[in-house]
């Protein structure tokens, strides 16, 4: 199953899309969260995962990790920001950006480990 990468800086969604790719994960990159949120709920493949930045127009990486679970409560999220924003998304994973390919693929390993839905 893909990831979705939402990013508003489609430079930024493409880089990670070429880490994640490289490391043998099927991606799918946004730069608006409305587009993954319509592109999720009309096709029949449901991501695996959601990495999404926090500060975007039209709907906030938390909004959007709350209408994806409301479809698919096993999906599990990544928030990333270049503002701390811990108090804002809970027990979420969040990565502070800017951050390595490495701390990246770290992150998404340890979050794809855990049992339960993030």
């Amino acid at each position: 199953m893909p990831v979705y990468i939402v990013d508003d800086n489609l430079d930024l969604g493409e880089i990670m899309a070429f880490v994640l790719s490289d490391a043998g994960y099927l991606t799918h990159v946004f730069t608006c969260p409305v587009a993954a949120l319509d592109h999720m709920q009309s096709n029949a493949i449901t991501p695996s995962m959601l990495i999404t930045d926090y500060n975007m127009p039209k709907m906030n990486g938390y909004e959007l990790h709350m209408a994806v679970h409301i479809h698919a409560p096993d999906v599990k999220t990544i928030i990333m920001s270049g503002r701390f924003v811990q108090e804002k998304i809970g027990d979420l994973p969040f990565m502070q950006k800017p951050f390595s390919p490495g701390h990246l693929l770290t992150t998404v390993e340890a979050v794809k480990g855990s049992s339960a839905p993030i």
